[in-house]
């Protein structure tokens, strides 16, 4: 039986053991209390087990698990009957149990079912992805039943969906069970940018960049791009949450400020939190200036402070894989292009070169001659390891004008750059 004060509650849980609650002190007011015994903090931000953190800290922490799209938002507070609230906090007691990172907020009437390790798996039909995409598309809920709770939240402004998969079966997770893969159908306007995306993640793999996981698949009439969740594992036949945050959690800003241009963190404030946080900043600070050069030779536009983060691991952070990398030169040659994070104070992607980058190395922590290396590296093996990351089967199949023009037009942006 719930209490009138259950609405007020949201208990931390952390693979099977909770460690703090959340709670709504007014009708825009929350705090964070911490557990006795926390082996993982929510965030660098808020990693003092021994305080009570309030609004200004939890507050843009809590908002940057929810979508980036207001229809979405809107149509989650139509269905949950909260439309004259829209805290994050009112949200995530119906979508807070399968969030990026470990954390589940689980409301006080569901807490036994969720430290018992109960879930459900309701499997899943490619028709009834393909429907779950559609959905997702359109800003409306995509559940199949009507629950109203344990459901996903995706941070981002693209469509996604989160489910889970075992022997290549696909399942609606909830309760205790996490999602394992995210699937993400290709932004509407941009020819083929679900296969531009899976191109641009494995030519980072192939350059020894850590990168999520990817594959092109297809769901009944639907297309997609599956990510393999790096923030789960699979321990003795069970998949574990395990704890991230975006760079805004991080720094604790609001998600709207994720662009430099819109006062959101730039490279040099990242990299001053890697230098401060990780347990090895020296490699993760070169991680940082690998992703940074790949964003350049490559044109990726939308590498802003979300799309770079952490993994925690009880006082441990390292920087995570790369995620959402998509470059911009399927559609453009680069010129006029202008990337989400500037080098130097240079925004649009021609004004930067290597004199550029060798000004920004002790900004980024980084030493000027590594890094003129790296982008010599990187550079040198683009080209070929694009091309390769094209003819893979998944995308090769469908013969895209667009992945073409993506590789040819790589090969003549690198040369001007560097060459």
């Amino acid at each position: 039986m719930t209490k009138p004060e259950d609405d007020y509650l949201l208990h931390v849980v952390m693979n099977g053991r909770v460690i703090g609650d959340v709670q709504r002190t007014g009708k825009k007011a929350v705090r964070l209390l911490y557990s006795t015994t926390v082996p993982t903090p929510l965030s660098v931000s808020m990693a003092d087990r021994r305080k009570r953190y309030r609004s200004n800290a939890l507050e843009p922490w809590l908002d940057g698990l929810l979508p980036d799209r207001p229809e979405t938002l809107r149509q989650w507070r139509r269905r949950f009957k909260i439309a004259d609230d829209n805290s994050a906090f009112a949200l995530l007691r119906h979508v807070g149990e399968d969030v990026a990172g470990a954390a589940q907020f689980v409301r006080p009437d569901r807490l036994d079912n969720v430290l018992t390790g109960h879930g459900v798996l309701a499997p899943l039909a490619a028709s009834d992805v393909a429907e779950m995409l559609r959905r997702a598309k359109a800003d409306l809920p995509v559940n199949l039943d009507d629950s109203t709770i344990g459901k996903f939240s995706l941070a981002g402004a693209q469509a996604k969906i989160a489910l889970h998969r075992a022997d290549d079966c696909w399942s609606d997770p909830s309760g205790a069970v996490p999602s394992t893969h995210i699937i993400k159908p290709a932004i509407p306007g941009r020819d083929d940018q679900d296969l531009v995306e899976a191109v641009t993640m494995r030519t980072a793999t192939a350059l020894g960049l850590p990168t999520a996981r990817v594959a092109v698949e297809e769901f009944a009439d639907e297309r997609a791009v599956v990510v393999t969740r790096y923030d789960r594992v699979r321990r003795n036949e069970r998949y574990l949450r395990v704890h991230q945050e975006d760079m805004c959690q991080a720094l604790a800003e609001w998600p709207g400020r994720r662009y430099e241009t819109q006062g959101g963190p730039n490279a040099a404030r990242v990299a001053d939190l890697i230098r401060r946080v990780s347990s090895d900043p020296d490699v993760d600070n070169q991680r940082f200036a690998q992703a940074l050069v790949f964003n350049w030779l490559t044109c990726g536009t939308d590498a802003h402070a979300r799309n770079y983060s952490l993994l925690l691991s009880g006082d441990t952070a390292r920087l995570a894989p790369l995620y959402d990398l998509n470059s911009h030169l399927a559609y453009a040659d680069g010129t006029g292009t202008e990337l989400s994070m500037s080098v130097e104070g240079a925004f649009r992607a021609t004004a930067i070169n290597l004199r550029t980058w060798a000004r920004a190395g002790s900004a980024l922590h980084v030493d000027a001659d590594w890094l003129r290396a790296e982008i010599e590296r990187q550079a040198a093996g683009l080209p070929a390891a694009i091309a390769e990351a094209a003819a893979s089967g998944d995308v090769a199949r469908y013969d895209s004008p667009t992945v073409a023009r993506l590789v040819d037009t790589t090969a003549q942006w690198v040369k001007k750059r560097t060459g």
